[in-house]
């Protein structure tokens, strides 16, 4: 949230100009508190600054250029001519409703839009021709590890939006007991804070001891990395996930534009754990049909705790995968301690729940 009432109002010098935008998907099971983090943060932001862009829940391509083109800015540049940009945020409680099958063109503007690279669209219909110098998106949305990994096939990975999303993962889920929680209020402070963040304008500077920092890290290959396979482009852009968040670890703590080596140490705990948790959304996100049969077929043995006999257990199998596939899933299962087999006095096989 930091980062979208920033907008284009601060940038550091890497190259060019770096922005603190974020792409921030919140991973977890239902019922985990993802929707109830992401409101929260886009409550403070309306409630402080109504006049903050929001784009809708649900877009294609061409709506998003549409909402960014009316997301426009003007920003004071006393003496000199103001300064234009074009900068919304996009709140999502499920990003399967943002974006429900993978959209190769509104991926693209996506991509544009996170590099606040100049974007231009021509439509047949109407003659319509669109032209934005400096769009910018910041994106906060949730998402399950199984969706997320059914909007996101295997070689979106190799892609570019991917590496440029902080993915934060969480498998606990809050015990609150809502008649006896206290009272919400809106947070005061937080708002007054906000307010005074979006007046900050102009370019980061850095003490030597964060510039040494960053250099070192460098040099030690970005130490500690992530070394999933999916995560092999996500990466390469590291060290500018590190350098934004940086740039907001330091508006957090003071109104000054000046990174410190502080600053430096916070955001590296920020993205360190955030990358440990990351390879578990692999994991519980991808689940095969087989998968599937072998947890219904484990749960329907559960059910017999004194042993369930083989012919019964086989008749229950052949109701969901193929009869020459049912001894290739109940060896599988047997060999992952899914389920075992016993033999009862009549030296017939029964299965249980180890």
């Amino acid at each position: 949230m930091i980062a979208a009432v920033l907008e284009q109002k601060v940038w550091a010098d890497t190259g060019g100009n770096l922005y603190p935008n974020l792409y921030v998907f919140l991973v977890g099971e239902p019922g985990i508190g993802k929707s109830r983090a992401i409101t929260t943060g886009a409550n403070i932001i309306r409630d402080a600054l109504p006049e903050i862009y929001f784009g809708a829940t649900s877009m294609t391509r061409a709506s998003l250029s549409d909402y960014m083109t009316e997301a426009k800015r003007f920003l004071p540049n006393i003496p000199y001519a103001p300064i234009e940009y074009n900068s919304m945020v996009i709140v999502a409680d499920e990003f399967s409703a943002f974006m429900h099958e993978y959209d190769t063109a509104l991926v693209a503007a996506l991509v544009e839009f996170y590099d606040v690279n100049p974007y231009s669209e021509g439509r047949r219909v109407s003659k319509i021709r669109i032209t934005i110098k400096r769009p910018q998106l910041n994106m906060l949305t949730g998402s399950t590890p199984s969706n997320l990994m059914h909007t996101m096939k295997d070689y979106v990975w190799d892609q570019g939006l991917m590496s440029r999303v902080i993915m934060i993962y969480a498998n606990e889920r809050p015990l609150i007991d809502v008649f006896n929680a206290p009272k919400s209020e809106k947070p005061k402070d937080l708002i007054h804070d906000i307010k005074v963040i979006n007046t900050l304008q102009g370019q980061f500077e850095a003490t030597e001891d964060f510039k040494r920092a960053m250099h070192n890290w460098k040099l030690l290959s970005q130490a500690p990395a992530p070394d999933h396979p999916r995560l092999k482009h996500y990466c390469t852009r590291r060290w500018a996930h590190l350098m934004k968040l940086c740039m907001i670890a330091c508006i957090d703590r003071k109104n000054e534009l000046m990174l410190d080596v502080e600053d430096f140490n916070r955001a590296m705990g920020w993205l360190i754990e955030a990358e440990l948790a990351m390879p578990f959304i692999f994991q519980v996100g991808t689940i095969t049909p087989d998968s599937r049969v072998m947890e219904d077929i484990a749960h329907f043995v559960s059910q017999h705790p004194k042993g369930l006999p083989e012919h019964l257990l086989v008749n229950f199998a052949r109701q969901r995968v193929a009869p020459q596939a049912i001894r290739h899933v109940l060896e599988a299962m047997q060999t992952s301690k899914m389920i075992v087999a016993v033999a009862d006095a009549k030296g017939s096989r029964k299965f249980t729940k180890p």
